[in-house]
């Protein structure tokens, strides 16, 4: 049963490592992208300054960088909305895990005193048979002990009847 139990929490923990690691690779992705969007903007900004000859241009370069900008923003909602998200979810296999391992520790402290109700079982039950044991012991050392008596009183008989015998044959 606990090689079960610790083979379900080993891959449990395993599996929760595993999406940690993705969920955390996964968020460096885009904050790599945010970067990487940063980086773009700036050079695109750069270059739409030199490159400015008309106000028809900058008209068109301000709805280009406003769109951008609206896009961006909306991207970086996005993704703060799934880091929360990921927070939330992280927090919560925490708890869970923190709720798992409470449970198992309980769970161990109850087969623990179990174990030692029963071993406790046990030893009154070795108590209790050596106790018998002793009582038969003495029984048989009694039972011995009244069949030597017996066998003297019936050895002292047959002394006595010889010694009657022998005064018998004597008298006659």
């Amino acid at each position: 049963c606990w090689k079960y139990l610790s083979l379900i929490m080993i891959v449990a923990t395993v599996l929760s490592l595993c999406l940690n690691a993705y969920q955390f690779k996964l968020i460096d992705g885009y904050l790599k992208d945010i970067q990487e969007l940063n980086d773009t903007h700036h050079t695109r900004h750069s270059e739409w300054e030199a490159d400015r000859h008309s106000v028809e241009e900058c008209q068109i370069e301000i709805h280009n960088k406003e769109s951008h900008m609206k896009n961006r923003e909306t991207e970086k909602t996005k993704l703060e909305q799934e880091v929360t998200r990921l927070r939330l979810l992280r927090e919560k296999q925490v708890k869970e895990a923190e709720q798992k391992r409470d449970q198992e520790e309980q769970q161990r402290q109850q087969e623990e005193l179990m174990r030692q109700q029963e071993e406790q079982q046990r030893q009154q039950e070795e108590q209790r048979i050596q106790q018998e044991e002793q009582r038969r012991q003495q029984e048989e050392q009694q039972r011995q002990q009244e069949e030597q008596r017996i066998q003297q009183e019936e050895q002292r008989r047959q002394q006595e009847e010889q010694q009657r015998q022998q005064e018998e044959q004597r008298i006659q």
